[in-house]
């Protein structure tokens, strides 16, 4: 199974054909002190998707809700009444989810300099208030560096629960949620992983039906020399559906597993992993056999042409394929998948969005069932909206 190799910009061999996005009207939305991550839900209940973004410096921050206009303002977002949400230290990571189970959305967010987890309660008309138990304390130690966040029902219990990623420590926190908006940690949590971690992915791995974990180890800690070696893996947390763990390791040809995606790329219906590497124009693809084992395919890893961050899994040329997206640094990169493995330069890729595109979310912005594209450009100090055709 192969890769093609990829152009690193402007349009390939496919150039006559439609591109898959263009950006919206109104794109992109300017974000006073640049956006550092951006999430995608609907904070008012109108049954639209909205944006939660943050921005600050290293001591303040800013949470804003933009409420989507939609119809034909599509690309055009309104701040939400409540106007930006100052709170301490500069947002990080963010997550979505109902944890008060009241039937609106709420945000979860963490520091890169905390263990904690700050909870922000959504009142379903776009406003976001602290917590009353916020924030959450997800482990105890002497070196936060939180690089990770995630929520998902973790224990089987219908109710949203909370993993971070702790880069200085080696290890993933997790804290089971009571529905009511309390969290406790989990038995025998935090739980080991490789060296320096960054956001993990969450999905079922091993086709149990029940939420798994899978960890990058990046090795840019202090010890980085003696780190590098134990790098060459990902770190998977399976679950057994009750709150329990067994960690195993999935071994990579390259180090420094940076972003992880979970998906089945093959269409064997079984999950497979694709994977972007710290400061590497590659990508890692591995087939997974449906119990949570991984195989790197022939020839992985695969040239991107440049440096990727964030990865992630979705059928966007409505094939019925999963594709790949990265964030390539001043835009998105689309990779179309043939449903064996192979994929090719999407026509039109990379898409720019501005200088600083680390992250991105996707969602269908405008109810046309494609897959649209969120970005945040921080050093252009702009959210950008690519809708899909």
């Amino acid at each position: 199974m192969l890769l093609s190799s990829c152009n690193t910009g402007g349009a390939n061999g496919n150039s006559t054909q439609q591109p898959l996005f263009a950006p919206a009207g109104g794109s992109p939305i300017t974000i006073a002190g640049g956006p550092g991550n951006v999430c995608i839900g609907d904070m008012n209940n109108d049954g639209k998707p909205d944006l939660v973004v943050v921005s600050g410096s290293e001591h303040t921050g800013n949470i804003i809700v933009l409420l989507n206009r939609a119809g034909k303002d599509v690309g055009q977002f309104q701040a939400a009444a409540s106007g930006a949400i100052r709170v301490p230290d500069n947002p990080g990571e963010l997550a979505l989810g109902d944890v008060n189970s009241d039937g609106n959305t709420d945000l979860a967010f963490v520091t890169h300099d905390s263990y904690n987890v700050t909870m922000l309660l959504g009142d379903g008309k776009g406003r976001l208030a602290l917590a009353p138990n916020s924030s959450i304390v997800m482990k105890d130690g002497k070196h936060p560096h939180t690089h990770g966040l995630g929520m998902a029902d973790l224990n089987g219990d219908g109710k949203p629960d909370l993993a971070t990623v702790n880069n200085a420590d080696n290890d993933i926190s997790i804290a089971f949620g009571d529905g009511r908006g309390g969290f406790t940690p989990a038995p025998s949590s935090p739980f080991a992983v490789g060296p320096s971690p960054y956001p993990m992915a969450l999905g079922d791995v091993n086709n149990d039906g029940r939420v798994d974990i899978v960890a990058t180890a990046t090795a840019t800690g202090p010890a980085r020399r003696e780190q590098l070696p134990l790098s060459r893996a990902l770190t998977l947390l399976v679950g057994d559906g009750h709150g329990g763990f067994q960690t195993s390791q999935v071994p990579l040809r390259t180090a420094e597993p940076w972003f992880v995606a979970v998906g089945d790329i093959n269409g064997d219906r079984k999950a497979d992993l694709v994977v972007t590497h710290h400061e590497l124009s590659v990508l890692t693809v591995l087939l997974g056999n449906g119990a949570g084992r991984f195989t790197e395919i022939p020839g992985s890893p695969f040239d991107l042409g440049r440096n990727a961050f964030q990865v992630a899994l979705a059928d966007v040329n409505h094939d019925g394929r999963l594709d790949v997206l990265t964030a390539a640094g001043n835009g998105v990169q689309i990779l179309l998948g043939d449903g064996s493995g192979n994929f090719k330069d999407a026509p039109g890729s990379s898409f720019l969005t501005g200088k600083g595109t680390w992250r991105f979310a996707l969602g269908d912005m405008n109810g046309d069932s494609k897959i649209d594209v969120v970005t945040s450009s921080a050093e252009s100090n702009a959210v950008s909206v690519l809708l899909g055709r």
